[in-house]
């Protein structure tokens, strides 16, 4: 799973390099062709680890226009 990778990142050094890589995904999963996984977080009881999994990419992020992003698609998935 991809939560049980997230929760493997604290046992990692976090680089630029990193970081870099994890806004990359971040705006990859803003792309079009996610669609599907973003419309899978309007039922977050039933994809709890895809909303955690996004919590956890989240608290990794520095501010950025990535942070920004995913914070607020995680906004309107709390809200539900």
């Amino acid at each position: 799973h991809a939560y049980t990778l997230v929760c493997s990142f604290d046992e990692m050094q976090v680089t630029v390099n990193f970081l870099t890589q994890i806004d990359k995904l971040v705006q990859l999963l803003e792309s079009p062709i996610f669609a599907h996984v973003r419309l899978q977080l309007l039922e977050p009881t039933q994809n709890p680890y895809l909303v955690k999994t996004l919590f956890g990419i989240l608290m990794l992020l520095p501010q950025s226009s990535a942070y920004d992003l995913l914070k607020n698609r995680l906004k309107s998935v709390s809200t539900l």
